[in-house]
């Protein structure tokens, strides 16, 4: 029997924002403190260390932002000469790490990995594994809430 109230401690919406935006916030400070980072530059970094001359919107995919959070931080860090900027086909512009943000990215790394051991602490590789699992079908199935909302959406201007 379902009962009248929403549990947030059951709500894989509720419980992922909350895990989000105590490790995103967590991770801000200390970046900020020691590197004078934020975690949206910090993903940007990742990004392109694995993707050079990258995109707006493929990095707004990539990091699961969007593209005025991203844009705007790719302006302050081309300012502190961590990436350079070049114009692209269909008036995109790309962007890739300069030496300094290279640099940049391998002082933070070993602080975030370190971050991610203690967050996975307990965990067996199989568990990791599963967790990884869990989390990429939860994102493969996000259209899906999407299209489950539109089906909502049409039903009601029918109805209407």
């Amino acid at each position: 029997m379902q009962s009248d109230h929403f549990d947030l401690n059951r709500c894989i919406g509720a419980l992922s924002l909350r895990f989000s935006s105590r490790l995103g916030a967590g991770a801000s400070q200390e970046y900020h403190e020691r590197f004078q980072i934020g975690v949206v530059e910090w993903r940007i970094l990742c990004h392109l260390a694995v993707e050079p001359w990258s995109n707006v919107i493929s990095m707004a995919n990539s990091i699961g932002l969007d593209k005025s959070s991203v844009s705007r931080a790719l302006s302050g860090m081309e300012a502190r000469g961590l990436v350079e900027m070049r114009d692209a086909a269909r008036r995109k512009r790309e962007a890739n790490l300069t030496e300094a943000g290279l640099a940049l990215h391998r002082q933070v790394l070993p602080i975030a990995r370190a971050r991610e051991a203690a967050l996975l602490d307990g965990f067996s590789d199989k568990e990791f594994d599963q967790l990884l699992s869990f989390l990429h079908r939860l994102i493969i199935n996000l259209p899906k809430v999407e299209e489950d909302a539109q089906s909502r959406a049409d039903t009601e201007t029918e109805t209407a």
